[in-house]
This record gives structure tokens, sequence and C-alpha cells, in this order.
């Protein structure tokens, strides 16, 4: 028997038009919701469809670019994808840093810096930009320590000879610019070693700054190991001691800071990549995971050991543990030194 539907109940039913529109927005409702966690694996991903672009603080030729291309060239094969290296250098690398801060945080823009990135936001706290807040370290590979060299004219043949001397009488040394790396290395010891009479001479880069250091122009200079080798074993300079906590295998007689009696310094001018501050861990740690692995393949390495690098890479993790202490020393040495503004 056929049962019949009261009138009350026909009106709780939509006409048929209405139940398709239900039905189309119950569905795109499911997607929705059911399509989230998917989306959000892929912004975990790198896109493997874009090219990844690396941004370098430095001029093209210096050793950064150097490096970086180098990487790039590797890392194309190791991630299946086109990596180009792009240069944007200015204002110690704010510049290249603010533009890959504010990129699309996917893992394709990554910053190429060294040391200045750093001790610029300590030198100049009103650019208000802090690697901490903008950045993520992801990795940093071919080291160079700083060396401390002086003319053969300069009766110091070693860092205690040198600072007794500096003691006796006003000494100049030169670096590669205020405020960078080779400057606060001879900051560190004024703040460290009381009675120092040493003047800043700042020079636009280690050749000129080596060579006013050969013709006796300045007495003392601070560089990278690399560009001083050569002059060291050529007998144009001499070089006292190394701002690191092992010796340098380029220059394995020079002394440490630490074995010349002198507080040990364990900071190195490092090539760091960062991406974007808001980027996922999955693309950080596989970018982080890329870089360190081609810098220890048997022809990087070599490559690294010829152009004077250290034979070392750090991961994330541990990249930004180096970070953490080389701020607190240069934030110590900015305060005693009274440096900000120096830049």
């Amino acid at each position: 028997m056929r049962r019949s539907t009261s009138p009350g109940r026909q009106a709780l039913l939509p006409p048929p038009f209405d139940r398709i529109r239900f039905a189309v927005v119950g569905f795109l409702f499911a997607v929705a919701a059911f399509g989230a966690p998917s989306r959000t694996v892929a912004q975990e991903t790198i896109p493997s469809n874009q090219t990844i672009r690396l941004i370098v603080t430095f001029a093209p030729g210096g050793g950064v670019d150097v490096v970086a291309r180098l990487i790039a060239d590797r890392l194309t094969a190791s991630l299946g994808q086109t990596v180009i290296v792009e240069n944007r250098p200015g204002a110690a690398g704010i510049i290249a840093g603010r533009q890959v801060a504010s990129a699309e945080p996917n893992g394709t823009t990554v910053l190429v810096a060294s040391n200045p990135l750093l001790i610029n936001q300590l030198l100049k706290p009103e650019t208000n930009f802090k690697i901490a807040d903008e950045l993520a370290p992801v990795a940093s590979v071919a080291p160079q320590a700083i060396v401390i060299v002086t003319s053969p004219q300069v009766p110091a043949h070693s860092l205690k000879d040198l600072l007794s001397l500096a003691r006796q009488k006003p000494l100049n040394y030169a670096t590669t610019g205020a405020g960078s790396l080779s400057h606060l290395t001879v900051e560190f010891l004024l703040t460290s070693q009381p009675g120092l009479r040493m003047q800043h001479v700042p020079f636009p880069g280690a050749a000129p700054a080596l060579t006013a250091v050969v013709a006796n122009q300045v007495e003392v200079g601070s560089a990278t190991i690399p560009p001083a080798v050569p002059l060291v074993k050529s007998g144009k300079i001499q070089a006292v001691a190394v701002a690191s906590e092992q010796r340098s295998a380029q220059l394995p007689d020079v002394p440490t800071f630490g074995e010349a009696g002198v507080p040990s310094l364990p900071v190195l001018a490092w090539v760091g990549f960062f991406v974007s501050a808001k980027t996922p861990k999955p693309i950080v740690d596989r970018l982080s995971k890329a870089i360190v692995e081609v810098a220890r393949l048997p022809d990087v390495r070599k490559k690294f050991g010829e152009m004077g690098f250290e034979d070392k890479a750090s991961d994330a993790g541990q990249f930004s543990r180096e970070l953490a202490a080389e701020l607190a020393i240069w934030s110590d040495v900015v305060k005693k030194a009274n440096l900000v503004g120096a830049n």
C-alpha cells in the first residue's frame, strides 16, 4: 500500500532545485575542509617548478660570490631544479637581506651573506634589521680565519712582541673597512688587552690593506687568510697570529690567539645561507641538508681548499648556535669600544 505524506511533512522538504544546490555546497565545503592538509604539505615543499635564486650581498668576483656560484652549480644537480646567483651588494647586506626576508617563504629565495650582516645590526641599530627576527639560518660553508700581520720592518715577530710594542708607541693598523670582521678582530684585542695604542686605518678591501702593510705605510694589518698567504710565504709580510680556535691549514706554523697568550676568538669569516624567517622548517631542513652535502663533495672540498677556505660546513642548527655565540662576542666588543655608528 502506498504511504502518503502529510502536508506538514511536505512543507519541510526543499524543492528539487534547492536540494541540488545544497548538495553542491556541501561537496565544496567538504573539499575545502579535507583539502587543507594537502595544501599545507605543498607549502612545506620547495616548489619544483620554480627557479631557486641565491641573492648574494657582495659584488661579482669576490670570495662570497665565488662560493655561492660553486654551491649553486652543484645544487642544481642535487635538487633537480635550476639554481641561479643574483648579486645585490650594499648597506652591509641589509638591502639583499630585506629582499629575502619579504620574499615568499617557500625556499626559492635564499640570501648568501657574511659576518658584516650580523655585525651591522650592532653598529647601526637604527636600521632595525636583526637576523634573528627577519631570517632563518640555513647553513654556512667555506669559512676563513682572520690573520694579524705586520710589516717586516716592524720589530715584532710574535703577537706578544706586537702587543708589547703597541704599549710603547702608537701603531696604525689596516683593515678591510670600518665595521668589518677584520676591524672587530683588532678591536677584540684592544678591549681585552690594556694599554694598547693602535689607530684604525680602514681600506676598501683586503688587497689595498695588505699592500699598505707591505709598503710599511701602516705597521699592522688584519685580513682573511687567503689573500695574505702568498705575501706571507714570499716574506713581504709577517703573520703573527690567527684569530681562530685552531691553526689554519693554510698557515700551519702561525699560532692562534689562545696559543699566543691572549683570549681565544672562536669566530671565522663565514659564507652563510638564509631564508625568510617565515619559511617552514621542512624547507629549511631540506635546503640545509642539500647545501651541506654539496659542500662536502670531494671536488668542492678540493676547490675550497685551493682557494684558501677552511674545510668546514655547518647545518642550520649548528650555524644558528654559532651566530648566537658570535653575536654575544661582538656585542661586548662594540659596547666596550664604543663602536656604535662606526660603520
